[in-house]
């Protein structure tokens, strides 16, 4: 029942008693809240029940006792929509006394527009087990999320969304979680969080504690100075995280562990961690200075080695550079004796250069006097040459002149013949105009004939009033036609629409391939589909039917179009099965003569109802394409002829009806094709009652009666039977080892039928109508017709009489238009008559015109070829001059060539010798200076050398040979050396180095003995915080090992669990804490894993591990969320039992005391943790002892009497729903 925040509060009291005496009582509060998203009002509802408890030997079995009566105001609600029910004086109330709450226990939480809930919801938390019961997503969760955000943590912890605003109710803009918190025994602390929503859809955040406004670093500070610990799955554990305490790795676990404890425990361990490795590092630097200081001294002795080189090579290069010297000195000496040669040659050079010119000049005087003759006879020459070209030219112009004149006669000729020609066609015209005008005459006489005799008759009357009545009947008559052919079309289209209905009804064949597609997986499907879009291809390829077939259906069908397609391919797939090529689907060829057993059909041939059938087995190309590449189910012919049974007198007394290959309607390659993989032959049906009331023995008698007349008629042994009875089928079959042994089994299947298809009652009822509308529609469809027949005779008599009018309304216009056209055309005529008269005589002028300009052409003639004649006499004269100067021309031309030739000779020699002496004068002119240089060079050495060192340059006496081999021998030790002696800073740079180096020593000597105190100092660290340390965690395992021990065994004495610490060496470097468990006497311990254990058994396991952390730990409260998952009812039932004793100090002493003595740690064993306990369902009739359950009625899940049984013995005691 919800209640509205607008309704007074009302208080409504109950008393409640123990039955034999007092015990502690405890109480159970019940939220009702408004879900998000339904349309009932916000409300909060807090009930509070007594569950009274019983001493220890006290018989419990019964469950929860029942309450007195209990009192309520009836019809007052108040306005926080909280309906209390209180206890009487003899019972204390939820404000009384103290609870026995440890610090940092929760006592109070209150919500308002949170998540689910309205509000204000409000839960009172009792000590110990507080067990929040309530249907699935009722807003348990939303509880959790409260305590998350309301004490200062972050959404990380619930792996839920990560914006705040999203965890505000929908459509409120504000907010509020407050939580009290126990401080001491005379006061609290109230945390209240207010949340506002911006418009921007921010979350803005005002922490208050005890009323006064806070920051959140202070929230932050009371959640260590409580010791809560939500971000520890062990004390916090929210129905999003469960399933990771399974995960978390075993150091993880050691660290949660160890957290829920103590943390100042998790932070010795990694304060120790980090003394470890900041001690391995501190080693790891030792290591790297003492190699460092062995790699530095064999620097050193290195750079030692090159610093004698570099001591040997200088005195290396000061030989060397005196050699240098002398081989300088020699070289210039060497270079002065070769200049004075060349000296010499350039004089010898010169004189012979002298004598040789004087026989040039003679060569070139005479090779201008030719130059000078050739000159004068090459312009005598062209001057003729030119003369010759004129006279070629009037050659050219006289042809051009004489053709002319032959052109212009030919031309006369032909005006002459052309006029001769016209004379002749001029009379044979005068004829043809002569007669048209005697014809033109006659017509135009027939026409006023015509027009005189209308006159005659007087025909007065107008046709007008006439052709408008014609006109109107005509319209009439058109709209008429019009709605009888709309009429036609309705009726067409209904009929053809009848007619697709009747054959689609009909076409079980598309029908059955249909309902197979859909009914087989979508792979099969679209490979099928695949075939017969690409089938023209496989049939071209594969050759398997004609061209003409092919173009004669690629000419009917237009296959731009979609539909056309289909019907194309499906045409070739017809086309394919009647030639017995391929059939297939063979669901298209398989029809069930007797509906009645159709399922029976689609039973045996379900399996191959999508396969093909190839009947040529020999065409492996196409075989192996449908098998590969469109990966169909293809059937191959392995025998084409069967034996088949047939039902006997005898047979059918005993209950047979038929054998299935007879209620097959297939083509017999079909059948015979599926005989090779299925038993149709000898698979039979028997009546629904044959087997009734019948034994084992009757039914096998049976069984062996059909075996023996199955094998008589196939002619071979049968072992095995295959039949449908009613809902099943029957399979019998013989040992082959013995026959005596035998399997006889049956199955049921369905008769519904998903893929045949048969005409059944109701579509044969829908066929019947279908068809008398056919016929209907096709009797009024002729009656149409006769009338549409008559309305249009009726149509060509009234336009035949209306054209008629109009031709003889035309009639008299047309004559008169003729008339004119008539007497136009004879005046025409006559004038070409009259014309062609006067050009007789106008041809006879042009003729004798003609006969006189022949003549004067003639004469123009004659006197072009007496030019003509004298200039060829003049061309050969000049010819004959040319012909003399060209000859005169070549003989000077060839003396020319021959001096040219023997000049050419001395003129080479002359450059030759020009070139000698230019070179030489170079040649000179080089060792000058490079004379210069080796001067200037040995100065600048001989500068650089001392007293002692010129005195030894002086005293050798040696040849350039021997100073080159002493050289060699100097740049052979060079290399030895390398290129030391390049750089002379690289000498400077070692010393330094050496210097550098041993500095570098000496500075990590001393850095070694200050990283060996320190790891002194670390050890000694280790040995202070070690021990103690070390200790707590060993005791801290034991009590939690046997805690965990005895929890597993009070659950169940065959369970077993045990806690295992791992260390990685004994400084405690890293540790892992493994929860073994086994849930069978024999089976080993296995660590607590998603891979071992199932999900119930890993719930059981994590809840006992907590529960026996409860009396180590600081917390003050923890959070479990549907951990029960999983569990079956007797665990459950002992998890509870369980809870109730770790609530009490006395049971938990006499059940789980500790006989360890632990020296290191306190053990608080009087203490009582406060637990929240989050689940959908609780187990009906369990006793709640000292436990507190809190019922949360709220949601869409919740049921009608869903906690009926569990309130079933409290008839007194009402409880509340929504």
């Amino acid at each position: 029942m919800a209640f509205s925040n607008k309704r007074k509060l009302d208080r409504v009291t109950h008393s409640s008693h123990r039955r034999g005496g007092s015990a502690k009582e405890r109480r159970s509060n019940a939220l009702v809240g408004k879900r998000d998203g339904s349309n009932r009002e916000d409300a909060e509802v807090k009930l509070e029940r007594t569950f009274p408890g019983g001493s220890d030997d006290e018989d419990h079995s019964d469950g929860v006792h029942s309450f007195n009566n209990v009192h309520h105001s009836e019809g007052v609600h108040h306005s926080d929509g909280v309906h209390h029910l209180e206890s009487d004086n003899n019972s204390p109330s939820l404000y009384d006394s103290p609870r026995g709450l440890k610090k940092g226990s929760l006592k109070e939480v209150r919500l308002y527009n949170w998540m689910v809930f309205s509000g204000p919801v409000r839960l009172v938390a009792a000590d110990g087990i507080n067990l929040i019961a309530a249907a699935n997503a009722s807003g348990k969760s939303s509880i959790v999320c409260a305590l998350v955000f309301g004490l200062g943590y972050g959404p990380n912890i619930l792996s839920r969304n990560k914006e705040l605003s999203n965890f505000i109710k929908k459509g409120e803009k504000r907010s509020y979680i407050e939580i009290t918190l126990k401080t001491d025994e005379e006061k609290d602390i109230c945390i209240r969080r207010i949340m506002h929503l911006t418009k921007e859809d921010k979350v803005e955040t005002l922490w208050i504690v005890n009323e006064k406004k806070v920051n959140y670093t202070y929230v932050v500070e009371i959640q260590k100075e409580f010791s809560l610990s939500l971000d520890n799955l062990i004390t916090f554990m929210p129905q999003e995280n469960v399933s990771k305490f399974s995960r978390l790795s075993p150091e993880e676990l050691f660290e949660h562990t160890m957290s829920a404890i103590d943390r100042g425990l998790v932070h010795t361990y990694r304060q120790l961690k980090e003394i470890i490795n900041e001690k391995k590092i501190g080693e790891n630097k030792l290591l790297t200075y003492e190699h460092d200081i062995a790699e530095i001294e064999k620097v050193i002795t290195n750079l030692e080695g090159k610093k004698t080189q570099f001591d040997n090579v200088r005195k290396l290069l000061a030989t060397v550079k005196l050699y240098r010297v002398k081989k300088t000195e020699l070289t210039a000496i060497a270079k002065k004796e070769e200049m004075k040669k060349v000296g010499e040659y350039i004089d010898s050079l010169v004189k012979e250069k002298d004598a040789h010119f004087d026989t040039l000049r003679y060569y070139l005087l005479e090779v201008e006097k030719c130059h000078r003759i050739i000159g004068k006879l090459s312009e005598r020459l062209s001057e003729k040459r030119e003369e010759v070209r004129n006279c070629i030219k009037q050659y050219v112009l006289l042809n051009v002149q004489l053709e002319e004149a032959e052109s212009e006669i030919a031309k006369e000729e032909k005006a002459m013949q052309e006029t001769v020609r016209r004379m002749y066609e001029n009379r044979e015209y005068v004829t043809d105009i002569d007669k048209k005008v005697k014809k033109t005459k006659e017509e135009i006489k027939k026409i006023e004939e015509y027009f005189t005799e209308k006159n005659e008759q007087g025909e007065k009357k107008t046709t007008e009033e006439k052709e408008k009545s014609l006109q109107e009947e005509l319209k009439v008559l058109s709209n008429m036609g019009k709605q009888l052919l709309m009429s036609r079309y309705t009726l067409q289209s209904e009929y053809n629409a009848m007619t697709d209905k009747i054959k689609k009804r009909r076409n079980y064949e598309n029908i059955q391939e249909e309902k197979m597609l859909n009914s087989i997986e979508f792979t099969l499907r679209e490979r099928i589909v695949k075939y017969k879009r690409d089938v023209k291809n496989i049939v071209q390829t594969h050759n398997l039917l004609s061209d003409t077939f092919i173009e004669n259906l690629r000419i009917k069908y237009d296959e731009s179009k979609i539909a056309n397609q289909n019907e194309f391919n499906d045409a070739i797939i017809e086309e394919l099965s009647r030639q017995n090529i391929l059939y297939g689907p063979i669901c298209k060829y398989i029809k069930c003569t007797n509906p009645q057993f159709d399922y029976v059909v689609e039973f045996c041939l379900k399996k191959y109802l999508n396969s093909f059938l190839l009947i040529r087995k020999d065409n492996k190309d196409l075989l192996e394409d449908l098998y590969r590449k469109y990966k169909l189910s293809v059937l191959t012919m392995s025998r084409d002829n069967h034996n088949f049974c047939f039902v006997t007198n005898e047979m059918r007394k005993r209950g047979v009806q038929c054998f299935v290959y007879e209620i097959i309607d297939s083509p017999e390659v079909v059948k015979n094709g599926l005989v090779n993989f299925l038993p149709l032959n000898i698979s039979f049906i028997v009546n629904d009652d044959t087997f009734k009331d019948k034994n084992t023995k009757e039914i096998k008698d049976f069984n062996e009666f059909m075996l023996r007349e199955i094998s008589t008629q196939m002619k071979e042994e049968v072992t095995s039977l295959f039949y449908f009875c009613n809902n099943n089928v029957h399979r019998y079959k013989i040992s082959s080892y013995d026959k005596n042994v035998y399997i006889d089994n049956f199955s049921y299947i369905d008769k519904r039928c998903k893929i045949l298809y048969h005409i059944s009652s109701d579509v044969q009822k829908d066929l019947l109508q279908l068809y008398e509308k056919q016929k209907k529609c096709h009797t009024e469809l002729e009656l149409l017709e006769k009338n549409i027949k008559i309305l249009d005779d009726k149509k060509k008599e009234k336009n035949d009489e209306y054209n008629k009018l109009l031709l003889s309304k035309s009639e008299m216009n047309i004559m008169k238009k003729k008339l004119t056209l008539l007497k136009g055309e004879l005046k025409d005529l006559e004038n070409s008559l009259h014309l062609c008269f006067k050009g007789e005589n106008i041809i006879e002028e042009k003729k004798n015109n003609v006969t006189v300009k022949v003549n004067q052409i003639n004469n123009k003639k004659i006197c072009i070829c007496e030019q003509y004649f004298s200039l060829l006499k003049m061309h050969t004269k000049y010819d004959k001059e040319v012909v003399s100067l060209s000859r005169k021309l070549n003989q000077w031309k060839r003396y020319l060539h021959v001096i040219k030739g023997q000049n050419a000779e001395n003129e080479e020699k002359h450059e030759t010798l020009k070139r000698n002496i230019q070179l030489e004068r170079t040649k000179l002119t080089t060792y000058m200076h490079e004379i210069e240089e080796l001067e200037e060079i040995i100065k600048f050495q001989k500068g650089e050398l001392t007293k002692g060192e010129l005195k030894t340059l002086n005293s050798i006496d040696m040849t350039m040979d021997d100073i080159e081999e002493k050289l060699q021998e100097c740049n052979m030790k060079q290399k030895i050396y390398g290129n030391l002696e390049k750089d002379e800073e690289k000498y400077n740079i070692i010393i330094m180095n050496i210097k550098k180096h041993n500095e570098y020593v000496k500075k990590k000597k001393i850095d070694m003995e200050n990283v060996k105190r320190f790891l002194i100092q670390k050890e000694n660290e280790i040995e202070n915080v070690l021990p103690s340390w070390s200790n707590k965690i060993n005791e801290y395992i034991t009590f939690l090992n046997h805690n965990f021990e005895m929890f597993m065994f009070f659950i169940n004495p065959n369970y077993g669990g045990k806690i295992e610490l791992v260390k990685k060496n004994n400084l405690y470097e890293m540790c892992q804490l493994f929860i073994k468990v086994r849930f069978t006497n024999t089976s080993p311990f296995l660590p607590l894993s998603v891979s071992h254990q199932s999900g119930g058994e890993r719930s059981l396991s994590t809840m006992l591990y907590i529960l026996s952390i409860q009396k180590l730990t600081k917390n003050g409260f923890y959070v479990l969320d549907e951990l029960n998952q999983g569990l079956d009812q007797t665990n459950e039932r002992k998890i509870f039992e369980l809870l109730s004793c770790l609530s009490n100090p006395i049971l938990y002493k006499k059940h789980f005391q500790h006989h360890y003595e632990y020296k290191y740690v306190n053990i608080d064993y009087q203490s009582k943790a406060q637990y929240f306990i989050l689940t959908p369902q609780v187990i009906k009739n369990i006793s709640f002892r000292d436990i507190t359950v809190h019922y949360l009625f709220n949601g869409f899940g919740v049921l009608d009497d869903q906690f009926a049984g569990f309130c079933h013995e409290l008839p007194t005691a009402p409880y509340s729903r929504t």
